[in-house]
């Protein structure tokens, strides 16, 4: 039986050059989509990769905990039939980027809900299909401007004074967090945070204001296509020489120094309590 991945933010971007790689590589998919639409379109532009390996599409959104943990249900429906309970790799890449303060039925405000809070269920919500696996990966999508980002527990969500850029920055830099207390809570469980670098995707255009998607545009002309940072996830989701490097950031395949305030577990540990109780039915 093939080895499965569950694929976040699949049809666009990072995480669609991870579906075709994966795919390629005889590696069956779950991609979760949150457009019926690009979900068929994704369904129908991999059609020819489906002779040795299997993309199954799951609908959902990620932006509040229930529709993440609806999100969740359907991936482990997926998995419970096809493939009794067992999940290889797990790749966190869907994200957004918000103009505005935005906050959604949780009380929680939209960037912290999608890059943060959602990241926190699925993985949580995946150990035990996790454990059944004999090589299992566990990557989630960071970004440089981690290094450019502080944490405020007075102000997690960025709720006072919000700022666009500062929430999306935190919101990178809490993956970062998460990363490291989990590698150190499951340590069977290899798990790597993951810097694209600059590259040409949609994310910031979507839930931003036309000067911001101007801005953004401008940025990622200068960026990488998305098939690029996807070679190196691909190849750390495989190979067997990181499995004794969980926890770790990465660029280009290669293990780099995350910002200094990621390696205090004091942080980790109190962000990781705060989050708990956040995602709590």
């Amino acid at each position: 039986m093939n080895k499965v991945a569950v694929v976040t933010g699949a049809t666009s971007g990072i995480g669609r050059a991870n579906v075709e790689l994966l795919l390629k590589d005889n590696i069956d998919v779950i991609g979760l989509a949150r457009s019926e639409k690009r979900a068929e379109e994704l369904k129908i532009s991999f059609s020819d990769l489906e002779t040795s390996a299997k993309l199954h599409i799951v609908m959902g959104d990620l932006s509040s905990n229930q529709k993440s943990k609806d999100a969740l249900k359907n991936i482990q429906y997926v998995l419970n039939k096809h493939y009794q309970g067992r999940l290889d790799i797990l790749m966190n890449i869907a994200g957004i980027v918000s103009s505005g303060l935005h906050v959604n039925e949780d009380g929680n405000e939209l960037t912290f809900a999608t890059n943060h809070l959602s990241v926190f269920i699925l993985t949580l919500g995946l150990v035990s299909y996790l454990e059944k696996s004999t090589n299992p990966r566990i990557l989630v999508v960071s970004s440089l401007s981690h290094y450019r980002a502080s944490i405020n527990f007075n102000n997690l969500q960025n709720k006072k004074c919000y700022n666009i850029l500062k929430a999306y920055k935190r919101s990178k830099l809490y993956n970062v967090f998460f990363v490291k207390a989990f590698a150190r809570k499951y340590p069977h469980l290899p798990i790597f945070a993951i810097d694209p670098g600059l590259v040409k995707t949609e994310i910031g255009l979507k839930n931003t204001s036309k000067l911001a998607g101007k801005i953004w545009l401008w940025r990622v002309s200068k960026g990488t296509d998305a098939i690029y940072p996807a070679s190196f996830m691909a190849k750390i989701a495989i190979d067997q020489d990181y499995v004794t490097q969980t926890g770790l950031y990465f660029k280009e395949g290669i293990p780099k120094k995350s910002n200094p305030i990621t390696y205090n577990e004091t942080y980790q540990e109190r962000l990781w309590d705060i989050t708990k109780e956040l995602v709590k039915s």
